[in-house]
């Protein structure tokens, strides 16, 4: 049994995740910005026999982030294991590109994250113990086209939990990366079903990650081979192959 916070509890992957460890015993503090949504994955873990807490917490607010880890170490006790999950980000065109929106995607997939660190590491510092748990994403790997602010986002996240990861060394809190490919958190969407994943295999190949303490976990394999190739390509090559494939802006709504 480990108390555990999972960021971004509300959907998706986090939604996924935060259900599997509390219906296995584990008591999870949910932690996301719509709390009708915390509410009803609460309830529905303890209809399961789990322990859950809802909490409404903008990742990006720091003040939030002391009031929510303060409402589940009440609830709970000490944090142990924290999953900074919350992230996310709107495609990056050129011919629309704005600054402020790089700025507000590092804000919630890097910075949110860094507040989430600052929050509960001087506790698992105290005790020898924790674990600090990143879903990153194979976009870190090199650029992708239309996904300029989330791929250096998510590269950024990378480095930074590497970074801990060897300055915590000896110190009893481990660092686990997890880079999933795209992931598909719709149960009958057939689109990339050929290159991603489904949200339930996904979460229970993190879950075992988590539990084996593993560094750093990425998948599927048809998606980490391409990227792993794509790596290793010159620059010049990656680019032509990869030009033109990115993401079409939509049409503007007329006023």
């Amino acid at each position: 049994m480990t108390v555990t916070v999972v960021t971004g509890a509300s959907s998706g992957i986090g939604r996924s995740l935060a259900r599997r460890l509390a219906l296995r015993g584990d008591p999870v503090a949910l932690w996301a910005r719509r709390k009708p949504l915390l509410d009803a994955l609460a309830a529905e873990i303890a209809a399961g026999g789990g322990r859950a807490l809802a909490v409404a917490c903008d990742v990006t607010e720091a003040a939030q982030v002391a009031a929510a880890l303060r409402a589940s170490e009440a609830a709970f006790g000490p944090v142990e294991r924290l999953v900074a999950n919350a992230g996310g980000g709107e495609p990056t065109f050129v011919d629309a590109f704005r600054a402020d929106d790089v700025r507000a995607c590092l804000d919630l997939n890097v910075v949110g994250v860094a507040r989430c660190f600052e929050a509960v590491l001087p506790g698992m510092l105290a005790r020898r113990a924790g674990h600090l748990v990143v879903v990153g994403s194979l976009a870190a790997v090199r650029g992708l086209p239309s996904a300029g602010a989330y791929a250096a986002a998510k590269a950024a996240l990378h480095q930074l939990a590497e970074s801990l990861r060897i300055d915590l060394r000896g110190r009893g809190v481990d660092v686990t990366v997890l880079a999933p490919g795209p992931v598909r958190t719709k149960p009958k969407s057939k689109k990339g079903r050929g290159t991603s994943i489904d949200v339930e295999d996904a979460t229970a190949r993190m879950l075992r990650a988590i539990d084996a303490r593993r560094r750093y976990a990425a998948f599927p394999a048809l998606v980490v081979a391409a990227t792993t190739f794509g790596r290793l390509l010159p620059a010049a090559l990656y680019e032509r192959l990869l030009a033109g494939r990115g993401r079409t802006p939509k049409p503007r709504s007329a006023p």
